[in-house]
């Protein structure tokens, strides 16, 4: 399903993914910053797009694991930072992060999910160093 008819690339750096009806950025957050992010950073970072009407939207989130979980696409590979493949579709921008930030978290780790391997892991929300990819809505 990694085909034009699961994704739709938006023309205005924005990806509607046909399956769950959420839009995606194109682009990560290394992609948009070129930084590394602690979850807490990246709580910040989606603070900013949103006051910067990032892409002429303001509301921007973290995905929630599941949402997260279902970009990864098995029979799919684009060329992330360093050279790693990712299981993205074609539609979003080569060279991003090798995962993204995502929803549960608690005191003490965030879920990050790996765009190489497709797992979920639990990391240290304050030192380890991630990207995020931004979410939203598709408006009804």
């Amino acid at each position: 399903m990694a085909g034009d008819s699961r994704f739709a690339d938006n023309g205005d750096g924005t990806i509607t993914d046909n399956e769950t009806g959420l839009v995606w950025c194109k682009k990560d957050s290394w992609q948009i910053a070129r930084d590394w992010l602690t979850f807490q950073d990246a709580l910040s970072f989606v603070d900013e797009m949103n006051k910067d009407d990032f892409l002429g939207f303001h509301d921007w989130r973290i995905a929630e694991r599941e949402e997260a979980e279902k970009l990864f696409v098995p029979d799919s590979i684009i060329i992330g930072r360093s050279n790693q493949e990712l299981h993205l579709a074609p539609v979003f921008e080569p060279g991003g992060g090798n995962g993204t930030w995502c929803l549960p978290f608690d005191q003490r780790a965030a879920f990050y999910v790996s765009y190489q391997s497709g797992l979920a892991q639990n990391f240290d929300q304050d030192f380890s160093q991630g990207y995020i990819r931004l979410v939203r809505l598709y408006p009804d």
